[in-house]
């Protein structure tokens, strides 16, 4: 029987801005710059819900249910392909 292992990255709180710094987003977050990857909502500090990487490119995601299933969904697409 082989067992599926999920690796989910977490950034706390207190990183989050600094993380976003580092990757360039905070400043186009603060704006009103960036949309959710998945429904197109535009993303603020209260409703960023992950980041993840596709093709390469960080993608944003909002905090509704909906776009964090589809996140994690494409992850895994994009994983599965590439192993």
């Amino acid at each position: 029987m082989t067992k599926t292992v999920s690796v989910v990255k977490a950034i706390h709180d207190s990183d989050l801005e600094r993380v976003l710094e580092r990757l360039g987003l905070y400043e186009r977050l603060i704006r009103g710059e960036l949309r959710c990857a998945i429904c197109g909502r535009p993303l603020t500090l209260e409703n960023l819900g992950g980041l993840y990487r596709e093709n390469g490119e960080v993608k944003l995601v909002c905090n509704r249910i909906e776009c964090l299933v589809e996140a994690a969904e494409r992850v895994r697409r994009s994983r599965r392909l590439r192993a």
